[in-house]
């Protein structure tokens, strides 16, 4: 999700059904501060632009349209079409890319991002950074790190940021797990209890998996990224690991046009593992169905991880209006912008000059100690599916046997690193 980071995941928190009470009385923006100036000077611009995003969950929308009706009224000259792009976000930007006609402006996920560089179809921003005098000093380096090409070149500017963390009802998990040991035990003293249909709602993926394969001392790649480790015995070890949460019952994924949060909301499950853009979700679908946010369960490492996702605004190589665009992104990422979409509820900044939202505290303290969740090797997509593949159909055969998974994921590893499609 924007708040997001990653539409596999992000296309779950949208999937929601549900009513929700539309929060545009929340927004409060105004006229902020226009960059002027320079040799570039966002504040003389005028024309439209398009914004090409993923549609996710009312929340994410709101604030969005939020941010944009601050970047108005600060610029009033130039107006943005907010543009969903339905379907496989993706796809469908590949796409538009192949056909020379992609938006001006839009997001790109974490996971995407080196691919995307790799192929051409990113413009770089460095002339524009530069020209307009744009301060990336306080954008923090774990999330922006991630939209810096192999050619050292900016090909995006984070929007925000997020961390996975653990959320659980309060009135049925009243004291939260420290440790993955405790989850179990707590998971199987809620078995059978009241309406919950499993303990905890769980994703058969690495866009949740991850988390728990490196607290469980496992790992996809060695430290410097150029070899596989997901054949080593932590890292199957910790694959079974998690698909027996699956196996025991303690956990299930979410039904199909759902997603773990709205589970948490119908009282399905008593634990997810989400990110910030639950908080918007349940805040406005959900509000009185009490929960919180704790840290992830530490695992055999004996230390406290995570995974981080991050999203960029980005321009592409033949985007028709690049001016235009970059006088969208330049306020969307700056202080003004970037404050206006993340009290929105969804994610927390990409910058250390914006406030924190109230809430989000757990997921800030995340990224201190998070391991990228995507973006760190090419061709990450393809990892990400092999894996998912294989993990969901050991579930729904109910064979629940870890090394499918694993060579089907070292597979597409060894096929990635090795610079194939």
């Amino acid at each position: 999700m924007g708040a997001s980071s990653e539409p596999s995941s992000e296309a779950s928190t949208g999937a929601s059904s549900e009513p929700s009470a539309s929060p545009e009385a929340q927004c409060d923006a105004g006229a902020g501060t226009p960059t002027t100036g320079g040799d570039f000077d966002p504040s003389t611009i005028s024309g439209t632009a398009d914004l090409g995003h993923w549609d996710s969950s009312p929340a994410e929308n709101a604030a969005l349209d939020c941010a944009l009706k601050g970047f108005a009224a600060t610029y009033p000259n130039v107006q943005v079409k907010n543009e969903n792009v339905s379907g496989d976000y993706a796809a469908q930007m590949v796409t538009r890319f192949g056909a020379h006609n992609p938006p001006d402006l839009f997001y790109v996920n974490g996971d995407t991002a080196l691919d995307w560089e790799a192929q051409g179809f990113l413009l770089p921003l460095d002339d524009y950074i530069s020209k307009s005098g744009y301060d990336t000093s306080t954008l923090f380096p774990g999330y922006q790190d991630t939209f810096k090409g192999t050619d050292g070149k900016t090909y995006g500017i984070a929007k925000d940021g997020n961390t996975i963390a653990m959320a659980y009802n309060t009135d049925l998990v009243p004291n939260p797990p420290a440790t993955l040991d405790d989850l179990v035990n707590i998971a199987n003293g809620l078995k059978g209890q009241g309406n919950l249909q499993a303990p905890m709602c769980l994703n058969p993926g690495l866009d949740r998996g991850l988390a728990f394969i490196y607290a469980q001392g496992g790992s996809l790649l060695s430290d410097d990224n150029t070899t596989e480790q997901i054949d080593t015995d932590a890292s199957k070890a910790a694959v079974q690991w998690y698909m027996d949460l699956f196996k025991n019952g303690l956990g299930v994924a979410a039904p199909s046009g759902s997603w773990c949060g709205e589970q948490l909301g119908k009282g399905n499950v008593a634990i997810v593992f989400e990110g910030g853009w639950l908080k918007g979700f349940m805040d406005q679908t959900y509000p009185d169905v009490n929960w919180q946010f704790a840290e992830m369960p530490q695992g055999s490492i004996g230390k406290p991880m995570t995974i981080s996702y991050t999203a960029a605004y980005g321009i592409g190589a033949d985007s028709a209006n690049k001016d235009q665009a970059w006088t969208a992104i330049q306020y969307l990422t700056g202080p003004d912008g970037m404050k206006l979409w993340t009290e929105g509820g969804i994610a927390v900044p990409s910058r250390s000059d914006v406030p924190v939202p109230e809430g989000f505290d757990v997921i800030v303290k995340g990224a201190e100690y998070a391991r990228p969740g995507s973006g760190f090797m090419p061709h990450y997509t393809d990892v990400s599916k092999a894996f998912g593949d294989a993990f969901l159909q050991e579930v729904t055969n109910q064979t629940y046997d870890a090394t499918p998974v694993v060579d089907a994921t070292a597979s597409a590893i060894n096929t990635a690193l090795g610079g194939g499609q």
